[in-house]
């Protein structure tokens, strides 16, 4: 796949033009959509993908980021591979990948202007402490959460942080799925999306 079969400035790129291995977690196309907006991501940005998974939110923000660099920070290795393929797929040159656990590669990065955190492995706590410290000061942080726990801790961390602007919204999508000559709505697991600006 190169750029050409993407010609689109807008996100939520279709799930199967990913490249995808069965048990290694991808956000989805319309929950994808979502983040990109509450990232906003400008031109230069230098973005952190925390628990990049499949790639495709690193795959997203490198194509609005073009002049930038967005850092996938994946520890599963078939998942580091996945993110090297989507991103070779996309035509993509500022694709940076950082394989290990966060929060401990996150320490040798430059800091970033935007930090999405997707997957933490258990150390939620650690990893979002990392990021405020290397988030720069106007920078936007943004996680989705799938479990009941997740989404209030981050909400907290944030505004305790005193972050400005922080929201959370929770986000369900249905899709048709036809069955025999009938549509019917097929629901995906909810999914919290929750944002924050750093105080400058």
């Amino acid at each position: 796949m190169s750029r050409a079969e993407w010609p689109y400035g807008t996100p939520g790129i279709p799930d199967h033009l990913f490249k995808r291995v069965s048990g290694i977690p991808m956000t989805k196309q319309e929950i994808r959509a979502i983040v990109i907006s509450k990232l906003r991501l400008f031109p230069t940005a230098v973005v952190y993908d925390v628990g990049a998974g499949t790639g495709s939110v690193t795959v997203e923000c490198a194509l609005q980021a073009r002049g930038g660099t967005v850092y996938a920070l994946e520890k599963d290795g078939q998942a580091d591979e996945l993110v090297e393929a989507n991103a070779r797929r996309f035509g993509l040159t500022n694709v940076k990948l950082v394989p290990g656990e966060a929060p401990a590669t996150m320490e040798k990065l430059p800091p970033a202007d935007r930090i999405f955190i997707g997957g933490s492995a258990g150390a939620l706590a650690e990893i979002l402490q990392m990021a405020h410290r290397k988030l720069k000061s106007g920078g936007w942080l943004v996680a989705t959460a799938v479990t009941l726990e997740t989404g209030p801790a981050v909400l907290d961390f944030l505004t305790r942080q005193g972050y400005d602007q922080v929201e959370a919204v929770a986000v369900n999508v249905a899709k048709i799925k036809q069955v025999g000559s009938a549509h019917l709505w097929q629901a995906e697991n909810p999914v919290q999306i929750i944002a924050g600006q750093k105080p400058r």
